[in-house]
């Protein structure tokens, strides 16, 4: 159910609208309308990297809303040149599209070396106010002329009935739309920063859960899985066995004379070896189906799976001249000069009687076996 509200709030943050298009800033120009509606789009996803924390995601959604705009003025220009030649009112709008860009990079900088979600919300709450104005009035105001020019009036009486039009309660009603889309852009942003936070946090909390999770089944010493996962992680693979009639293996290994070896090296020093064992067998044990354990103190398990008898007794004693094969210095062992491992092991399809326990006790009388033939060996059989 967590990552099933996680993936919606994510899914919600992604259709937020800080700017939501509406059929009433059309013009009338079915380009012009169709570049406003993508400008706004564009501003919408750049808002929409609020919650990506990531500069790759907010300079590339940057990029692409500064290129498409430079774009839109370029093909504006060239519709209204049309209509309004030299005419003071292009120039003005001219000049509009001319100080966008660099008043854009001027709050850029200003916002350099802050928080991205700052820079962000600046630059977005500028485009909104800028754009809405852009449209509302400036484009609105041009469309209108144009629409009297098209109707029969010179262009200075079409400025005039514009003017006439755009006075007043419609400017107060401009005015008002303004405001109301200012309001409106910061308080979804706010509630865009809002989920955003809270996703961050989920994450925060699931991460220290898995942490959690890894310490309550990681031996802290070697790295290895410690004995609370290895009962569970036997029955599960027991009967996963069963389950596929494929053969369960399971290496019981012990360290020889390691009880010398910390008397006389230290503990310390025993801790060492013990960490350099678990890599080796964290090394050894490659197959996603290989399991090592540390049962406790100097004793570690390797559970394995779809291995023949063969297999078995060969990969037993590979983990066997692995560990023999890091070459510690052991004086006090009775049977190497470096430090060895004895090794007992059943591989067996289990039944339906087999239990953790029965198989633990077969490797563990295998394994007493092996010590008894001289250690430093792995012993499969009774």
């Amino acid at each position: 159910m967590a990552n099933e509200d996680e993936t919606r709030v994510r899914t919600d943050l992604n259709h937020f609208e800080v700017f939501p298009w509406n059929k009433n800033f059309e013009i009338g120009h079915a380009t012009i309308d169709e570049q406003h509606q993508a400008l706004v789009g564009l501003l919408n996803k750049l808002a929409r990297t609020l919650v990506s924390d990531e500069l790759i995601n907010v300079n590339s959604a940057y990029d692409e809303l500064v290129n498409y705009a430079n774009l839109h003025f370029h093909d504006e220009e060239a519709i209204w040149s049309e209509y309004f030649a030299d005419d003071s009112w292009f120039s003005s709008h001219q000049m509009k599209h001319a100080a966008f860009l660099p008043r854009v990079i001027e709050l850029k900088e200003q916002d350099a070396g802050k928080p991205l979600t700052d820079f962000v919300e600046n630059i977005v709450k500028f485009l909104i106010h800028w754009l809405a104005f852009h449209i509302i009035d400036n484009d609105k105001r041009m469309a209108m002329v144009v629409e009297a020019i098209e109707s029969g009036a010179s262009i200075e009486e079409a400025k005039v009935l514009t003017d006439k039009n755009m006075s007043g309660s419609v400017r107060i009603l401009i005015e008002t739309i303004l405001n109301l889309y200012d309001g409106l852009s910061s308080i979804t942003i706010d509630l865009m920063r809002e989920m955003h936070a809270r996703i961050k946090a989920e994450e925060k909390l699931k991460e220290a859960n898995k942490r959690l999770e890894e310490l309550s089944i990681t031996d802290q010493l070697t790295g290895l899985y410690n004995r609370r996962h290895f009962i569970s992680g036997f029955q599960t693979e027991i009967r996963r066995a069963r389950r596929e009639k494929k053969a369960l293996t399971y290496f019981l290994i012990d360290i020889d004379f390691f009880k010398q070896f910390n008397d006389n090296y230290g503990h310390l020093e025993g801790d060492t070896a013990l960490k350099r064992v678990g890599g080796r067998l964290l090394e050894t044990c490659r197959r996603p189906t290989d399991f090592a354990f540390r049962i406790g103190g100097e004793e570690f398990g390797v559970l394995a799976t779809s291995l023949s008898d063969k297999n078995a007794n060969e990969f037993g004693e590979i983990l066997r001249a692995s560990i023999e094969g890091l070459k510690i210095p052991h004086g006090y062992s009775e049977v190497n000069e470096h430090m060895t491992v004895s090794i007992g092991l059943i591989n067996k399809v289990p039944s339906l009687d087999d239990t953790t326990e029965d198989i633990v006790r077969i490797a563990d009388n295998r394994l007493y076996k092996a010590k008894e033939l001289g250690r430093n060996r792995v012993v499969a059989s009774d």
